[in-house]
This record gives structure tokens, C-alpha cells and sequence, in this order.
């Protein structure tokens, strides 16, 4: 497995690998589609996606952060494919975000969640995230019952 930084050849594989993941506990929401369609204005204002590829150049999991509109960073779309969950793929993107905002120069970063998406809040806590109260100003999804953020 390597971690590279955003190809667009990999956008539609990225973009469904977090689609389906959202699917299959929840519901997609108007934000869901939001995000996912305007990836390049996100890369454009700053931000950067870290993906897993396997050997032959499979995407196994992804991971985004990007600038918000109140000058917080938020670390978004976090999805693995199934069969790579549980394998690090996830979690060394989450990585490669956080080596990211540090490189440049960041405070800290945030990230929303919900409580059922157990291994992703194991992760976020063993990474050094501390919960926080969810401002559904920041975080508009109805399924965001957790937030956490991490000062670099």
C-alpha cells in the first residue's frame, strides 16, 4: 500500500467509495452531494485528498481536508472499501491529512462523525482528536451526533 496525494484519475472511484459507504448505514444528504460534487473547488481553496492505493494502483481508502467558510479545517470524507477496513488504509490517509495541515502551518483541525461508525471513532480518538459538542452550524448533516477536533 502507498499513500499518494489526489489524482483526478482516481475522482469518480473516490467519490463513489464514499457514496457507498454512506449508503450503507445511512441515508445520503444534501451536504453529502454538496461535498462530494465540488471536490476541485475544495483542492482549489487549499485543501488536499490522501488516498490508499494497493500494489496495482486499487483504491483502497481516502481521506480529505479542506478549508471551511469560517477559516477552520475540517477532515472530510473519510471512507475505506469494505474489504479494506480494518487494514490501516484509513487510518494512514487520516495520517497524511493531519501531516498536511501541520506542513502547513494549521491550529487545528475538526471533523463530525456519528456514534455508530465505531472504528472511525476509535481511530479519531487513538490519532489524539478530543470530542467536542456538535455545532450543527459547522457540521449541518443530521446524522453528525459527534464532533472532535485536534490541536497540531
Amino acid at each position: 500500500m502507498k499513500i499518494i496525494p489526489y489524482d483526478p484519475k482516481y475522482k469518480k472511484e473516490y467519490v463513489d467509495l464514499n457514496k457507498a459507504w454512506v449508503m450503507d448505514m445511512f441515508e445520503m444528504e444534501e451536504t453529502d452531494l454538496e461535498e462530494l460534487g465540488n471536490i476541485d473547488a475544495y483542492l482549489e481553496k487549499g485543501g488536499q485528498i490522501f488516498l490508499a492505493v494497493d500494489d496495482d494502483g486499487t483504491l483502497m481508502a481516502g481521506c480529505m481536508i479542506a478549508p471551511r467558510e469560517d477559516g477552520d479545517w475540517e477532515l472530510m470524507k473519510l471512507a475505506a472499501r469494505g474489504m479494506y477496513t480494518g487494514t490501516g488504509a484509513g487510518g494512514a490517509c487520516l495520517r497524511a491529512c493531519i501531516d498536511y495541515a501541520k506542513k502547513k502551518g494549521l491550529p487545528k483541525v475538526l471533523l463530525c462523525s456519528n456514534r455508530k461508525c465505531t472504528h472511525a471513532i476509535g481511530l479519531y480518538r487513538k490519532s489524539g482528536f478530543t470530542e467536542i459538542p456538535v455545532d450543527k452550524e459547522k457540521f449541518p448533516f443530521d446524522r453528525a451526533d459527534i464532533a472532535f477536533e485536534m490541536y497540531l
